[in-house]
């Protein structure tokens, strides 16, 4: 080689390098650069997701935090005998182990703390919130006992309708320090809680000279794509931002988001110099990773060059590779056997399973008759191609190289299963195949693995199938469930029509319409519920209601059904001794009603439904303890069915009951409300003998308003019953309230009692009656008594029945009143004190109540879409004397508030489903308002809505409105509203 192309070499190599050198030096940038974005934009998303998990935990804190004060207040409340309050033992209420500090503070404004020490707290918010009857959290950056910042959660104690204190619990900052404490990589990222003003409330990790405004924190920063005003802005408004800034060590993130449930806003920033460490080791690993490729590239021409030396070496080395390559994808065959069809003959070339069966050599009819002795298959379609010659010509047609079919076969006593492939190896001048290769390997394994996902996924397919018809059907039950209310409206409508000039009696079926309808109610809501139902996670309220209306209105319902079917009704008390409770009576009644409606129709005509209330001893300080047992003699359940009774969709696949409506979701539901209210539910059944239900409930008790029973005290009552159960339940009420009992068990021995008594110095000043007594009826023996006493013995027909088709016939053979089976106390003292004593329980005039409110002058914003609705409540307030003014939306009544002087509307009625704006959305607005307009921060907003679950409440308070009214509009819930916000 000559000198001159020795230094055309040198110089090309020397290019070479120094291009390779720009390469790499320009990769190693890009790279570098690539890596710094990826980094950041990777923090960037830590950030966000540690951020989002700590707000989530702060808010979550703040919640049960002020949960938990308001269940302290509340428990105190129930406390209060009087109004005087005992600020020592108040404060002790709640547990300090949540708390950093508890307090309790008096109407006049001072703070009692736990170890005796007093301040004055008149100029604190939550004493000024809390006396205004409100709750909540608010920051303090000078606690009076301390001196300290804290966070403040405070609720008001009531008694009757005062505020009797308030109750205040604090976090120190140190606390909120720990609770947003979190590390990136060993290091603590700094971490701040804000108020809307940009106010610093904690940061963590704490430091020596703490930033009190978060403009502080980033002053000193070159923040990217974002001013300090926009920051400002972003968390007055709760907004949700990401940014990064520079500083000497580097680039550092920031995220910053308002806490779920409140205004206050969480910053973090992944530091600068954490930051700029990631990117360092990336950097390194790159470089490192450039000089690997570097090295292994020298390797690689280092091997091409020898390779190129030993080529005749390489090609053998191939050569034995690809042996071994064969060898090995042989050894995924149990058998390789190659077919002749030309000449009829097999050669198999590895056959493992079958050696001393089938000779290693043969003619092809040998080789089909073995294939077919083996074969478990059993069905024509399933045989294998290999079997038939003209079968195999045919499936390896021009342009379809090979075929796999699965084949089943008897190995050893197992059954098994083969996939067999079969190959063309060479072809005639036809295309048709002359010689075959068939591969055999065994996938019994993968084959069941196939059918058992099959199965599930039939499986799958046959469940919701199964779900789809559950839900069909469970449409047919809801829509027999809603006619069971209608049909009872509709009777007492017929009722109230044939006695329209009988007004008590109207009054009474409006009554029972009005409790038909709430049941009908209570339905609607189960069906928009149901989500909630399936998934354990439905609501209970609580209001006060009273057993007694419970009863009879379950009662009411239920009778018509049971009179369709010539039932008879066994209602029977034992002990109660408290009937005004604190629950969910929309609930309750769901559970009576779904067990006694099935109890009516798995139950044959004439037959007996029973109902049992016992009120047992309660472990439970302030709550009642009370058992319902509901029988029957139906058809009773199979052991079987027993065990999933409770299970939803579940029915009894029964001749005697596949002709009765229902979905079997009824029990379901039954027992999630039961289980939600700490109760307990279970179930005894004998197939063709019946079934018996027992439910447990605790409710909280309530005082009733004391009653002067002296009018009562002695006089003496006769009870005539052919239940001797009935007969001494009676007396033990009479006996109770200070009255004289006796009882006879037939309606002549009830006779020939009041007849011996009348002649003697002590005679019976009142008679009560069953309607339904074997020989002689309730009505027959009024009659005959009657012809004894004259008018001065009152008359009571006692039933468990729709006494409206005896009524008339009653009232002419003298009888004087009637009271529904079950017995309880509070009816029969209303009744024996309108006979006896002439004193009548007053009826709510609701046109009276609206009318005495005299609200002229006053000015009432009704937020409403629907014109119906708007117009009867428009109908309604204005009967008190208010001016009502009208807005179609949220936006609308947003913009008349704010074209009013303010106190130019006294309250604001707010739907909530509504177009344009809805109610939330519409509170918060008029809120958000009150920089501005302090008064529109002020003005009572009261939510008038549908939504009418315990979480639409909770929603509505968290909106900024100040109270909840559910429709349907009901006039003393009103009435009550307006009082309470109008004053």
């Amino acid at each position: 080689m000559s000198s001159a192309e020795t230094r055309r070499q040198t110089r090309n190599l020397i290019i070479a390098a120094l291009v390779a050198v720009a390469v790499l030096i320009g990769s190693l940038f890009l790279f570098t650069n690539a890596n710094t974005d990826r980094i950041v934009a990777q923090n960037s998303q830590y950030l966000e997701s540690s951020s989002g998990q700590t707000a989530r935990r702060v808010d979550d804190v703040f919640t049960t935090s002020l949960r938990t004060v308001q269940t302290a207040a509340s428990i105190y409340e129930s406390t209060l005998t009087n109004g005087t309050v005992d600020p020592e033992e108040a404060v002790n209420v709640l547990d300090l182990s949540q708390f950093d500090h508890t307090f309790f503070i008096t109407p006049d404004g001072i703070a009692y703390n736990r170890d005796g020490r007093t301040a004055e707290a008149f100029d604190r918010y939550y004493y000024t919130a809390g006396i205004a009857g409100e709750s909540g959290m608010c920051f303090i950056d000078n606690a009076i006992f301390d001196g300290q910042n804290v966070v403040a959660f405070f609720a008001p104690v009531h008694y009757e309708d005062q505020v009797a204190g308030v109750m205040v619990s604090v976090y120190r900052e140190d606390t909120l320090t720990e609770l947003m404490t979190t590390q990136f990589y060993g290091d603590s990222t700094p971490t701040y809680l804000c108020l809307p003003d940009g106010t610093i409330i904690s940061q963590a990790p704490a430091t020596e000279d703490e930033p009190t405004n978060i403009d502080e924190v980033f002053s000193s920063h070159e923040l990217d794509g974002i001013t300090l005003s926009d920051l400002d802005s972003d968390i007055a408004s709760g907004n949700t931002a990401s940014f990064t800034y520079r500083t000497p060590e580097g680039v550092g993130n920031t995220y910053m988001m308002k806490l779920p449930s409140y205004d206050w806003v969480l910053v973090r920033s992944f530091p600068a110099s954490i930051t700029n460490g990631m990117i360092s080791k990336a950097n390194i690993s790159g470089t490192i990773v450039i000089a690997g490729v570097l090295i292994a590239a020298a390797v690689v021409v280092g091997v091409l060059m020898a390779q190129a030396r030993r080529k005749n070496i390489e090609l053998l080395l191939e050569r034995q590779e690809a042996t071994r390559i064969i060898d090995a994808s042989t050894n995924l065959f149990n058998s390789l056997v190659s077919v002749d069809l030309v000449h009829g003959t097999y050669e198999y070339l590895k056959n493992e399973d079958n050696q001393e069966l089938l000779p290693s050599r043969g003619t092809y009819d040998q080789l089909c008759t073995y294939l077919k002795n083996v074969s478990a298959s059993d069905a024509e379609d399933n045989q294998l191609v290999l079997l038939d010659t003209e079968a195999v010509k045919a499936a390896l047609a021009p342009g379809t190289p090979f075929i796999q079919q699965d084949w089943k076969v008897n190995h050893g006593g197992e059954v098994r299963w083969h996939q067999v492939s079969t190959l063309s190896l060479a072809r005639n001048a036809a295309g048709e195949p002359t010689d075959v290769l068939v591969t055999v390997q065994d996938v019994t394994d993968a084959k069941e693995q196939e059918i058992a996902s099959r199965q599930a996924l039939e499986d799958a397919f046959q469940a919701a199938e199964h779900a789809s018809q559950a839900k069909s059907d469970f449409l047919n039950s809801m829509s027999h469930d809603i006619r069971t209310p209608m049909n009872s409206i509709m009777g007492l409508t017929a009722i109230a029509g044939m006695h329209v000039n009988d007004p008590e009696r109207v009054r009474e079926c409006l009554g029972n319409i009005t409790s038909a309808s709430k049941h009908l109610l209570g339905l609607i809501n189960e069906v928009l519920d149901m989500a909630k139902i399936e998934s354990g996670t439905i609501g209970l309220s609580e209001e006060p209601f009273d057993l007694p209306e419970s009863i009879e209105n379950l009662i009411t319902i239920m009778n018509p059904q049971i009179a369709a079917k010539g039932q008879i009704l066994d209602v029977q008390l034992v002990d109660i001794k408290h009937e005004h409770v604190i629950g969910d009576p929309t609930r309750l009644q769901q559970v009576f009603v779904n067990i006694m409606g099935n109890s009516i129709k798995f139950t044959p005509e004439g037959g007996t439904i029973g109902l049992r209330i016992t009120e047992l001893q309660s472990r439970i300080p302030g709550s009642g303890c009370y058992e319902f047992v509901f029988s029957d003699t139906g058809c009773g359940m199979s052991p079987e069915f027993l065990k999933t009774v409770f299970d939803p969709f579940t029915r009894a696949n029964d001749s005697r009951t596949t002709k009765v409506e229902g979905t079997g979701l009824g029990m379901a539901i039954v027992k999630s409300v039961v289980t939600l209210m700490s109760g307990s539910i279970d179930v005894a059944s004998v197939e063709g003998e019946g079934t018996t239900f027992t439910v447990v409930v605790h409710l909280k008790l309530r005082d009733g308003e004391r009653e002067d029973l002296s009018d009562l005290e002695g006089i003496r009552v006769l009870v005539v019953d052919d239940d001797p159960v009935a007969c001494e339940g009676a007396c033990i009420l009479l006996d109770d309230i200070g009255m004289r009992s006796a009882y006879e068990l037939s309606g002549q021995a009830g006779i020939d009692a009041v007849v011996t008594a009348d002649t003697s110095q002590d005679p019976f000043r009142a008679v009560i009656l069953d309607w339904r007594m074997p020989e002689m009826s309730g009505l027959e023996a009024a009659k005959r008594i009657r012809e004894v006493t004259g008018e001065n013995v009152p008359i009571i027909i006692l039933s468990a029945y729709d006494w409206s088709m005896i009524e008339q016939e009653a009232r002419e053979v003298g009888v004087d009143a009637f009271i529904s089976k079950p017995l309880f106390r509070s009816r029969l003292v209303q009744v024996m004190k309108e006979l006896l004593t002439g004193e009548v329980k007053t009826i709510i005039d609701e046109k009276a109540m609206l009318e005495g409110l005299t609200y002229e002058g006053r000015r009432v914003l009704l937020t409403e879409d629907n014109m119906m609705a708007a117009a009867i409540a428009e109908e309604l307030i204005g009967m008190t004397g208010a001016e009502v003014e009208h807005a179609e939306n949220g936006k609308l009544a947003l913009d008349m508030l704010l074209e009013r002087d303010p106190g130019y509307y006294d309250i604001v009625l707010m739907d909530i489903q509504m177009p344009v704006m809805n109610g939330y959305e519409a509170a918060t607005a008029i809120r958000a308002e009150a920089g501005g307009r302090p008064d529109l921060g002020d003005i009572p907003i009261v939510a008038l809505s549908a939504d009418a679950f315990a979480e639409d409440i909770r929603h509505a308070h968290a909106s900024g409105m100040n109270d909840h009214m559910s429709k349907p509009l009901e006039i003393e819930t009103l009435v009550r509203m307006l009082q309470k916000w109008m004053k």
